[in-house]
């Protein structure tokens, strides 16, 4: 560390000094859907605290209510978690300690848990729904990660691959595949490191940086984008966001927070982010940046109980973790393990209302008939959030539908309630969407390009036209993850146009097409991959292909095969498994199979599972736990 860094350090442990009456006794001259929908702020100066504030994000003008403290008074910590706890490791002076909270009994005291592998502060931290990660610090500073198993957090956390160089105060956050660390050091680094959980014994890797170097940020974000904000030399007000489909490039500049400052911390949920606290002041200031309008001015919610900076948040549906407001009221738990497939045709060409549910947890039996659709119909598409599914559009006896049935999963045995139709009447359509909105694109007859969208919020109006697809076409698949949609196929092409759910008025991008021209395919995925399967080019294909969202510009990546070639099936799944079905290799046949691609072994062909309770063709299918939406 220069002469000139040392000074700054020191000058800050100075600052700490003057307004908290504090001095660290090892100071040194160097260097996530649980049913919880709140944020959780612990720790800070001055004093230190002990103290934890809650935001309740469903009434964020109020000022955070004041909880269960940590074990211990400390600043300088940073904090991660899953959908039941949050994880508080390390501090100022020097502590190892990690405390954890339990959301569902959150006005108790923190219990401490196995501690880090070294004592240190000004660190960083991140996770996904099994592990903790906790990377950087001082004394130092090193570039030393410490994993954290949720399921043995008694033990002493376990050193994984190291940053790519040493870092202190850097912000993070990640999804549920990849951790980003991001600035840090007194000669203020741009430098983001990504760590891959799937292979986390390897050194991070450097990516895209951010805009401007800085330290004594912090950072938040959902399961497609992260936000890094404030920190120093400043103090700062800057926001830069990492598109993780896209990390090699240089963070881009959002709308700014609504004060500059350093220190603070930041958790959220899938729609909002949280930067709470910091100074110079020290604040109680709370900015909530809406990421789908993440070009304004961050807004200022209600504050925190009490001025203070060097803090640390952590959240149940912060990274992409699950969403609590969209678990059923009467399973707070869990949200079901279900797919449904409903319309199409049986063989003579007979529409139907049937919908069947297939049960994650026992997929080898046929699969259950659960209340119809409010009429019967062919070649329609569904999609939906984790309470509700939507499925639209298609052919019926009285002729080609703009209409809409809302499936009520908390009670599927009863007929379909009909909701605010498209906005107009098509065809073998796609669709797909996120926790708020559902997105129906292209169809017949004519050809289409149009996009419409369903606000699940508000889904007795008509739904509205959004930015169109590149190219009109009919036949097409489709999916994505909480901030992207992915249509591809259809008309014979190997076209991919994405939609950007936060700029959904513009045209749809075309990114890496798919590997074979075709129409009619079906798609699914979880958060991180999209997989389209079967479909017609020029003859019945069984060929499944691979969208990596991280790598969206590349041509889709061909996998494992279906059982069975043919079109006009459907498809939905989880975050582990896709599940294809129905559809004809050829008519007059039709058939019931349902086949499981293993996302963990995806190159392996797919097993085939309890069939549909009836052969048809033309079906659409959703899920509560599809495309990257909490399980």
């Amino acid at each position: 560390m220069s002469n000139l860094a040392i000074g700054i350090f020191i000058l800050e442990e100075v600052y700490d000094y003057q307004i908290s009456g504090y001095w660290p006794t090892t100071a040194s001259g160097g260097g996530s859907t649980s049913p919880y929908p709140y944020g959780y702020f612990g720790g800070g100066f001055p004093a230190p605290y002990s103290t934890v504030d809650r935001i309740d994000y469903s009434n964020d003008t109020a000022t955070a209510s004041v909880k269960g403290p940590l074990s211990l008074a400390r600043a300088r910590l940073r904090a991660t978690g899953n959908s039941s706890y949050g994880w508080f490791g390390g501090g100022l002076p020097a502590y190892s300690t990690v405390d954890r909270i339990d959301y569902s009994n959150d006005t108790a005291t923190a219990s401490p848990k196995g501690p880090l592998s070294v004592s240190r502060y000004g660190l960083g931290a991140t996770g996904n729904s099994s592990y903790g990660y906790f990377g950087g610090g001082y004394p130092g500073p090193v570039s030393t990660v410490d994993r954290i198993d949720y399921t043995n957090d008694t033990a002493t956390a376990s050193p994984k691959g190291p940053l790519s160089s040493d870092r202190l105060y850097p912000g993070a956050t990640g999804n549920s595949s990849y951790g980003y660390f991001g600035g840090g050091n007194f000669s203020a680094l741009s430098t983001v490191d990504r760590i891959d959980y799937s292979n986390d014994t390897a050194t991070a890797s450097p990516k895209g940086p951010l805009s401007v170097a800085r330290y004594g940020l912090t950072a938040t974000g959902n399961s497609s984008y992260g936000y890094f904000g404030g920190g120093d030399p400043g103090p700062q007000s800057t926001v830069d966001r990492i598109d993780y489909s896209n990390d090699t490039a240089t963070a881009s500049p959002k709308g700014p927070l609504s004060l500059a400052r350093r220190f603070l911390a930041a958790t959220g949920n899938s729609s909002f982010g949280y930067f709470g606290g910091g100074a110079p002041g020290p604040q109680s200031t709370v900015d909530r940046i809406d990421y789908s309008n993440d070009t304004a001015t961050a807004s200022v919610k209600g504050p925190l109980s009490s001025v203070r900076y060097a803090l640390a948040a952590a959240s149940p549906e912060a990274n992409g973790l699950s969403v609590g407001s969209l678990l059923p009221a009467n399973n707070p738990t869990q949200i079901r393990p279900f797919g449904y497939f409903g319309s199409g045709a049986t063989p003579g060409f007979v529409y139907t209302s049937t919908v069947d549910r297939i049960d994650y947890t026992n997929d080898t039996a046929t699969a259950s008939p659960k209340g119809p659709l409010s009429l019967v119909r062919n070649d329609s598409a569904a999609t939906g959030n984790s309470s509700y599914g939507y499925f639209g559009a298609g052919q019926a006896p009285s002729g080609i539908q703009s209409t809409v049935d809302r499936i009520d999963y908390s009670n599927d045995t009863a007929t379909a309630s009909p909701k605010g139709p498209l906005s107009l009447a098509r065809y073998y359509v796609a669709a797909t969407g996120n926790s708020s909105f559902g997105y129906f694109a292209g169809g017949f007859f004519p050809t289409y390009s149009t996009v419409d969208r369903i606000d699940y919020s508000n889904d007795t109006a008509t739904a509205s036209p959004k930015g169109p697809l590149s190219v009109s076409r009919f036949g097409l698949g489709a999916t994505g993850n909480s901030s992207f949609g992915y249509f591809g196929g259809g008309n014979g092409s190997s076209t991919v146009d994405r939609i950007d759910y936060s700029n959904d008025t513009a045209t749809a991008s075309p990114k890496g097409p798919l590997s074979l021209a075709r129409s009619y395919p079906a798609a699914t995925g979880n958060s991180s991959y999209g997989y389209f399967g079967n479909g017609q080019g020029p003859s019945y294909v069984s060929r499944v292909d691979r969208i990596d969202y991280s790598n969206d510009t590349a041509t889709a990546s061909v996998r494992g095969p279906l059982s069975v070639s043919r079109i006009w099936l459907a498809a939905t799944g989880n975050s582990s498994f896709g599940y294809f079905g129905g559809g004809t290799p050829g008519t007059p046949n039709v058939v019931s199979t349902v086949d499981r691609i293993d996302y963990s072994n995806d190159t392996a062909a797919a097993s085939t599972k309890g069939p549909l309770s009836s052969a048809r063709y033309g079906v659409a299918a959703t899920s509560p736990v599809a495309n990257g939406l909490p399980q």
